[in-house]
């Protein structure tokens, strides 16, 4: 008789812990899984102004401008805001793009929240640059130049490094960082590129400390991290004559951007600590398998949760979504679908 007790207790214990664990609890210790990556998004004062530019710098496809002259703007959606808590805002996102490639860019425009115009600087942790892959570096700079790009590396010209690459820095109409870069012609020839003067793209994260960022991408997300053989190139690329580079690449499960890390030691530098809403943020999305043990391991690695409550939010339609700041304060939204979880609200029809 006590042993069925006994077994009768644990059976209704299992039950128990199996039914907190299917109503949302995160188990102790569970794992991230990554299944790719999303948009990159770069945060900008008008949206309109920066399509503008990429569509005349270099050639990308954005959305029609309408007749009045001016994108609209979203509708309210207070749940997307709860993700990125800016509760009262109005906000509008397109993306430029270039058709038959993985150049992707989503500009992103947030009003009527505090915010604040980052100087951004290429050593400061929590800068990102976007890295267009180019088949002639001249042909886009001087394209580039003429929509109004201006020169950062010194001397104006690529510089190249020692397996044939070339590359140089600008910046757009935001003074947001671009690097061109012209793999050599046997590397590209090789890949099987798709035609087009631009086929593919990077990021670049400038990050404060090397092995705190990797820890959190490797450790905790399951990125495929590589250590890169240290140049100079960087130092003459941006002008920053640090006292070392360091240098890595990491990879997302499941996608094929790759995303370049570089930590500037002995020299100025300040990590920058952006709010979503301010002109220079940079944010890149992470499909997930499970956004609430995502947000549960990155929170227990001491990564800040930005979303209102620290967790993640049900955003229509049906997907649930965390705004979250890396150790660099370069911005990750971890997201899921959710079957049912936040349903599109269909306005009623109007009475006839």
């Amino acid at each position: 008789m006590r042993l069925n007790s006994r077994l009768i207790l644990l059976v209704v214990l299992t039950a128990a812990f199996i039914s907190g664990v299917a109503i949302g609890q995160v188990r102790s210790g569970a794992k991230a899984t990554v299944l790719g990556t999303g948009a990159f998004t770069a945060f900008v004062e008008n949206m309109d102004r920066s399509l503008e530019f990429y569509h005349d710098a270099f050639g990308m496809e954005v959305p029609a401008l309408p007749a009045t002259g001016e994108r609209p703007y979203n509708p309210a959606n207070p749940q997307l805001f709860d993700m990125f808590d800016i509760a009262g805002a109005k906000e509008r996102h397109q993306s430029a793009r270039i058709t038959g490639t993985r150049v992707t860019l989503e500009l992103m425009e947030i009003q009527n929240v505090p915010h604040q115009t980052i100087n951004l600087r290429m050593q400061d942790p929590g800068n990102a640059t976007l890295v267009l892959m180019v088949r002639d570096v001249d042909a886009a700079l001087a394209r580039a130049t003429v929509a109004k790009a201006t020169v950062e590396t010194p001397g104006g010209k690529p510089v190249a490094s020692a397996d044939g690459t070339r590359s140089i820095l600008i910046r757009d109409i935001d003074r947001r960082f671009i690097e061109l870069r012209q793999p050599p012609l046997a590397s590209v020839s090789a890949s099987g590129t798709p035609p087009g003067d631009i086929f593919d793209m990077g990021i670049r994260i400038t990050v404060n400390d090397m092995d705190e960022t990797k820890r959190v991408y490797r450790d905790i997300l399951g990125f495929t991290v590589e250590d890169k053989t240290v140049s100079n190139m960087m130092g003459t690329l941006t002008g920053i004559q640090a006292f070392q580079i360091l240098q890595s690449r990491m990879q997302a499960p499941g996608s094929l951007l790759w995303i370049e890390l570089d930590e500037f030691k002995g020299v100025d530098r300040t990590p920058l600590r952006m709010k979503i809403q301010d002109r220079g943020a940079a944010r890149l999305q992470l499909r997930v398998q499970d956004v609430d043990v995502t947000v549960s391991a990155m929170k227990a690695a001491g990564v800040t949760v930005m979303s209102v409550g620290g967790v993640a939010v049900p955003i229509p339609p049906n997907l649930k979504g965390a705004l979250v700041a890396d150790p660099n304060y370069f911005f990750l939204t971890p997201y899921a679908t959710c079957p049912g979880c936040a349903p599109t609200v269909v306005p009623p029809a109007p009475v006839r």
